[in-house]
This record gives C-alpha cells, structure tokens and sequence, in this order.
C-alpha cells in the first residue's frame, strides 16, 4: 500500500481542527483547555487498517492535474483488490505500456489483505453501551504479541483460512499457506500451555479460542466434525487454573470469560453435557445482566436439565418412584417466549439491533427445541411400548417445535445481508449497533453466518420440520459454504448419516423397532490430519 505518512493518533476534536494535539489520556488538555468537547481517540486497530485507497486517489488526481474525476480510473472497493503475482505482473506491465492510463489495480500485500479480510468479518465491535462484540479482545491482545506466537500463528491460520474459502489468488495456495500457520499454532501452543509462566495468560487462551473457530472455518470431513470440542475443553480447563475471580480482574479478561462461556453453551447442548463447574459458576462471572447473559444462563440449566434426564433413562428402572422423577422434569421444561418481527414478501423477517442479539435470540430458540425434544424423549420413556406419538406430551412439544422453526427461518435472512439491501428497515432500528473493526459494511459477513449455522443444522435436522422448510435450510447451509466461506457448512450439510431430532435419540435409547442412525459413522473410516509447511508472509506481521 502506498506509505501516506505516520498517521495521526491525535483526537477527533484535534483532527478536525487541523492543530497538533497532545494525545492526553482520557482526553485531551488542548480541547480542556479550550472548553471543548473531545471526541476519543480511534481504536488502534483502526489507525494501523486506515482504507488509503481515497485518499491515494485525491493525490494522484492533483499530481497530474485531473479534475474530471470521469477521467480518473476508477479504484475497486478494497475487498475486490486484484492479486498481482510474480507471472500475471509482468504480464500487465506489457498491457500498461502500451495505455497511457495508469493502472487501476493497487498492489497490496497477500497477509495484510488476509487480516483485513478478517478483521472485517468476525471481529464484531461494540458502538454503544447496549451493543455487544465478537472477538474483541484480539483488537489489544494481537498488538502486544511477538510474531512467532501462538496468539500470531492462530490468527494467521483463521485469516488465510477465511481470506482463501471467499477470495482466490494466481499462482497462491492459499489454503496451504493457512495449514502450515495452524500446524504452527498448534506447537506454539502446546509449548506455551507446558510453561508455567504462559499457560494461563491471555494471548494463550486467545490463540485457543481462535484454533477452535479454524475448524469452523476449514471443516470439511467427517472426522474433522468435532475438532472444535477439544479446543473448547482446553479453554475451559485454562478457566478453571486461573479461577473467576483473576479473569475478571481486567476488561480482557472478561471478554474471554464471556468468550468461553459462549463457547461452552455450543459444547454442552451439542453433546447433551452438563457444564463442568455447575451453572452458578459460570453465572456469577462476567456479563450477567445483559440479554446475552441471561439466554447463556437459561442453555446452560437447560443442559444440566438434560444431562440428568438421560442419566435417569439410563439407569433408573421404570417403577413408580422414577417415572413421578422424570414426569416432574417433564412439567420443568419451559414453553414461552415472545419477540419483535418485520412483515416483509414472501415472508416474514425478523431485524434485530445487532448479530450478537439476533444469535442469542436463536440460542433460546434452540434450548427450546431441544427441551422439547427431551420432552418428547421422557414420553416415549413413559409410554414404551405403545407409541409415544399418541401421548398428548409429544402433541404438546411437537406444536412448540412447529411454532420456533419458521421464528428461526425468519431470523436467516438478516444473518445473511438482507437488511443491507434495504436501508429503509436497517435505519430504523436502534442505533446503538456493534460494527467490524475494519472493511466496509459488505452485504454478506462471515461472523453472522458462523452464528445461524447451527440454527439451520437445526432446521435441517428436526423431525417437525416441513419438507420444504428442509430443502430450504440446505439450500441456505449450501449459500454459507460457497459464499460466506464456513466449509463446516458442508459438511454439516452432506453428512453421510441419517440424522433427526428427537426419534434419532428414541431410536438409539431403543424405543423404537429401527436401526441406529450412529451405526454407519462408527465405522466410517478415519484419516489422519494433514500438515504442511511452507514460506510464506504471515497477516499478523501485518498488524504492528
């Protein structure tokens, strides 16, 4: 990128006024001193990501005395940048010389378009009180790292990763650049976890968080489908050394605190496990009082609920002392919830104030699924061996599952850009948004399509879905793969297993005459993870 000086780390106030500011903290003297306002500072990674592009534009126009901005060629947006390498870069030179227009291409180095790329779809910033992030903590802990750590190395793997499944580049393997950044991830990691002194600092639990989103990211087999639990359990385990009280010591010990917490919730309802610690551990650190908080606090008694009605169904016999046990966990399953929604052809939408809110809203909607489910479960219990499907607990849970799966299909859309398409809906919603730490405000982002994955597996997957409800939950996981760029979409949606909720749990816990939906991936056969390594400039050296 064309070098345009040191930039100014001066306030807004200072900025706009053209006069050279001090950079006190929290504000500045010279706007005290003159009884103005200040306006903060920008975010460092802000100052380090600045887009040039306009700005090398205006010099050029001036330099060669173009007012006619018809005449200028026009600049690509920065995520249309063209790749320029060695072989087509010599190619153009012969094409340029020959034009007296300038190029319109600007070169800009591989890694750093990769952390752009990045930053600008999953790190999710706060803008007002209200709002909520994603990946925040990165924004200070990825400057205070040294380029061969563990934080650099994982960061570098889930850029190249992302950066690779949306955009191509000639000559590059992108994707193998990204597996030799997580295959050294990987080792400094392990080194760092086998020190004493680095074991539980921040940076560590970070890189770990960022290994478990890299196989979101790359998922494309089978055998790769549950790689993210193990990264999960690491992070919980680094929780637990460190204790509550020492994470909540500093805002970015929080924000991994919430971090993990959310992470967890995935772990506990994918796996049917009560979460290690109890809920009120959990519950007691952290944010505690937001929306978000409180959906985490209700998955995750959700998870304990479960956990120990499988262990009851698994162990108790069915006298009558048991079955008043699990027909009192059956009365405990909630059946309310409420929301606002926007009517909009051929459907309707929901909006919603940010991706953190619309994604908590969904957690609550699948706990609510899957309670259901357990309901369903502990009827079929209940009844064996006249058919659970005449029971009025599964009439009850089967209208509850009808009623949350299109208030979770009207929620895809905004996941998916659609409310960038219509200004008019986005600008009435509250303005306290979060934002990406850098890019433009592109149609489709991969961090909100990250957050409906798991709500379209769902969909996909009940057994109170509708056929054409179905068809079209893969057709959104398919959209999510090829253009967001989350191959864990893929596979999600190809799997070789017959997979429904609940009769899949029914079915295996023996209630119903029918094979086990398991018994074809026990014995599907497993190959061993790749490893590679290769030069390569790494996006994190591009980050300071």
């Amino acid at each position: 990128m064309v070098y345009g000086g040191k930039p100014s780390r001066g306030c807004r106030t200072c900025r706009t006024r053209r006069i050279k500011c001090d950079e006190g903290k929290p504000t500045c003297k010279r706007c005290e001193k003159s009884k103005r306002e200040c306006g903060g500072y920008r975010p460092e990674f802000e100052i380090v990501h600045r887009d040039q592009t306009r700005s090398t534009e205006r010099r050029v126009r001036k330099a060669i005395g173009w007012e006619d901005e018809s005449l200028l060629p026009s600049t690509p947006p920065h995520s249309e940048l063209q790749l320029l390498t060695p072989g087509s870069s010599s190619q153009r030179r012969k094409s340029s010389s020959a034009s007296s227009s300038p190029s319109p291409v600007l070169t800009v180095p591989i890694a750093q378009r990769a952390a752009c790329h990045f930053a600008s779809n999953f790190i999710l910033v706060s803008l007002g009180p209200s709002s909520h992030g994603f990946l925040e903590y990165l924004v200070p802990l990825i400057d205070s790292q040294p380029p061969g750590s563990a934080l650099r190395f994982a960061f570098n793997a889930c850029a190249f990763a992302s950066f690779g499944n949306r955009m191509t580049a000639d000559g590059v393997d992108i994707e193998k650049m990204a597996l030799k950044e997580h295959t050294l991830a990987l080792g400094r990691t392990h080194w760092a976890l086998g020190n004493q002194a680095t074991a539980t600092q921040d940076a560590t639990l970070a890189a770990v968080l960022l290994l478990g989103l890299y196989e979101s990211i790359t998922a494309k087999k089978e055998y790769r489908m549950l790689a993210w639990r193990t990264h999960i359990e690491g992070a919980v385990q680094i929780i637990k050394s460190r204790g509550r009280e020492q994470m909540r010591q500093t805002k970015t010990g929080t924000l991994l605190f919430n971090a993990v917490r959310h992470q967890l919730l995935s772990r506990t309802l994918s796996s049917g496990t009560a979460p290690p610690l109890g809920v009120e551990w959990w519950m007691n650190g952290g944010d505690t009082d937001s929306l978000q908080a409180k959906s985490q606090g209700f998955a995750l008694k959700a998870s304990e609920l479960r956990a120990e009605a499988s262990r009851l169904m698994a162990t108790s016999d069915r006298g009558p002392d048991s079955v008043e046990m699990l027909l009192e966990m059956a009365r405990r399953t909630p059946e309310g919830g409420s929301w606002g929604d926007v009517a909009v052809f051929p459907g309707r939408v929901d909006v919603y104030p940010d991706f953190v809110t619309a994604s908590t809203w969904n957690i609550s909607r699948i706990v609510r699924l899957l309670l259901a489910c357990l309901n369903i479960e502990i009827a079929a219990w209940l009844a064996s061996p006249v058919d659970y499907r005449t029971t009025a607990e599964y009439a009850t849970s089967k209208r509850i599952c009808e009623d949350i799966i299109p208030d979770i299909i009207a929620s895809v859309p905004y996941h998916l850009g659609w409310h960038t398409r219509r200004k008019e809906v986005f600008e009435s919603s509250s303005p306290e948004r979060s934002g990406f730490a850098c890019g433009d405000d592109a149609p489709l982002k991969a961090l909100p399509a990250l957050f409906i994955l798991w709500s379209l597996t769902m969909v996909k997957n009940h057994d109170m879905t509708r056929d054409d409800q179905r068809a079209w939950a893969k057709g959104r996981l398919r959209f999510v793969d090829e253009k967001a760029g989350l191959k864990y979409a893929r596979m999600v949606n190809e799997l070789q297993v017959d997979l429904h909720y609940p009769s899949m749990f029914i079915r295996k816990d023996g209630f119903l005459k029918t094979p086990d939906p398991f018994t074809r991936s026990k014995t599907l056969p497993l190959t061993p993870p790749e490893s590679a390594y290769d030069s390569g400039s790494s996006p994190g050296s591009s980050l300071g």
